[in-house]
């Protein structure tokens, strides 16, 4: 059964985002934003270390929040286009950027912990699961990971990167 709110947030992610287009410049942004994301992480801990694991997950996800919460609604709006529990509820698109900021930000302050892996799993693995499904279905939507301020297609990349927070988690459970 469709939902009203279906064609109002999909008419509005299109709005929003235009026409999705693969362009290399915006690969680049992407590039770098992992490379700062990963010489952070360096910085601080020994490489393949559990601190470093910890580290890069959360200096990744408050960077990544960071760029969703510039515009927090252009950013709910594009979530809800393939997450499958934004597509349920909005106020989960506008909440995913707190949870991951605040996810982020107690792993960089040293509070990690086998509640906090798990809550990372799950967060992570549903993304993983919407973007698949998007994928699978060959949706033409906009990846929102970076906000606005990286548009990209919604690609292999971005379930790259959910699936290997989800996979970053569990390891950290298993350790």
């Amino acid at each position: 059964m469709k939902h009203e709110h279906d064609d109002h947030s999909n008419h509005a992610a299109m709005h929003i985002h235009g026409p999705v287009k693969d362009d290399p410049r915006e690969y680049a942004k992407f590039g770098l934003v992992i490379t700062a994301v990963l010489a952070l992480s360096f910085l601080f801990h020994e490489v393949f270390s559990l601190p470093f694991t910890e580290s890069l997950m959360g200096v990744f996800l408050v960077t990544f929040a960071g760029f969703k919460l510039i515009n927090l609604k252009e950013f709910a709006y594009g979530f809800q286009s393939y997450d499958l529990l934004a597509k349920r509820s909005l106020q989960y698109s506008y909440l995913y950027p707190f949870i991951q900021l605040t996810i982020g930000l107690l792993y960089m302050m040293g509070f990690a912990s086998t509640l906090l892996h798990i809550v990372a799993l799950l967060v992570a693995s549903i993304a993983a699961a919407g973007v698949l499904k998007s994928l699978l279905g060959k949706n033409a939507v906009h990846c929102v990971c970076l906000g606005n301020v990286v548009k990209l297609p919604l690609s292999r990349i971005s379930f790259v990167e959910d699936f290997g927070m989800a996979l970053m988690a569990l390891t950290m459970i298993l350790l």
